[in-house]
C-alpha cells in the first residue's frame, strides 16, 4: 500500500510539473504538431551553423532565438518571414526558394516549440511620441549595442541589425514595442519598461514608441 501511494504521489507530482509548464500560445503563435516539429528539428540544420544547435545564437554572427521573452513576443510569421526572406545585409539569407510551405512552417513550429511564456498581447495602436525624443533616446542607450545606424554586428557593436528596413518592414510596432518592453532573456537586451525593477533605463510608453518613431523614419 505504502508503494503504491508513493507512486501515485510521484505520477501526481509529474503530472503537476507537466502542467506547470504548459505555454498559452496566441493565436498567432500556434504551436505546431509533434509530427511538424520533429520535422522542423532536421530542417532546423541549415540554421544551427550560425544561430547554434540549440538556438543560442553567436554574438557578431547571429542573434539568439531561443529567448523565453522574445518568443512570448514574436509571431510565427515574422519567425518564418526572417528565413524566409532573409535580412538583406546581413548574414540571414534567404531560404525560401529551397523550402516547400510544409517545411517552412515544420521549422517555425520547431523555434516555437522552445516557448516557455506565455504570449504578450501586443499594443497594435498607432505611434506616440516624436522623433526629436526618439533620437536622444536612441543615441544615449541603444548606440552602445546596436550602433549609430542600427546596423548591429556590422557596426562593431554587440547587438542586432535594427536600423535596416528589410528588419522594420518585417516587425511590427506591436512586436517592437513588446521587445523593448519585455527585453530578450538570456541576451544583453534588458528590460527598458518603466514599471521593471531590472531595467536597463525607465522608458515611458511614449518614450519607447518616440525610438521606434525615429528607427522607422531612418530606415536604410
Amino acid at each position: 500500500m505504502l508503494r503504491q501511494l508513493t507512486s501515485l504521489a510521484l505520477l501526481g507530482v509529474v503530472t503537476a510539473a507537466w502542467a506547470a509548464t504548459e505555454v498559452k500560445h496566441r493565436p498567432d503563435q500556434a504551436a505546431g504538431t509533434p509530427e511538424q516539429i520533429a520535422k522542423g528539428e532536421q530542417l532546423y540544420a541549415m540554421c544551427a551553423s550560425c544561430h547554434g544547435a540549440e538556438g543560442e545564437g553567436k554574438v557578431g554572427t547571429a542573434p539568439r532565438l531561443n529567448s523565453p521573452s522574445y518568443l512570448a513576443v514574436v509571431s510565427n510569421d515574422f519567425l518564418k518571414r526572417t528565413f524566409v526572406e532573409g535580412r538583406t545585409g546581413t548574414n540571414m539569407a534567404p531560404f525560401g526558394a529551397g523550402m516547400s510551405p510544409a517545411d517552412q512552417d515544420a521549422v517555425v513550429a520547431y523555434m516555437r516549440n522552445w516557448q516557455t511564456k506565455d504570449g504578450v498581447e501586443l499594443d497594435e495602436s498607432e505611434l506616440k511620441g516624436d522623433l526629436k525624443t526618439g533620437e536622444e533616446f536612441y543615441n544615449n542607450i541603444c548606440t552602445r549595442c546596436h550602433g549609430r545606424s542600427g546596423a548591429g554586428y556590422s557596426e562593431a557593436g554587440s547587438g542586432t541589425g535594427i536600423g535596416r528596413a528589410a528588419f522594420l518592414d518585417q516587425a511590427t510596432n506591436g512586436m517592437l514595442r513588446g521587445i523593448i518592453k519585455q527585453g530578450k532573456d538570456n541576451t544583453a537586451m534588458r528590460s527598458f519598461d518603466e514599471d521593471s525593477p531590472v531595467a536597463v533605463a525607465n522608458l515611458t510608453d511614449a518614450e519607447i514608441d518616440s525610438v521606434i518613431k525615429y528607427l522607422r523614419h531612418n530606415a536604410w
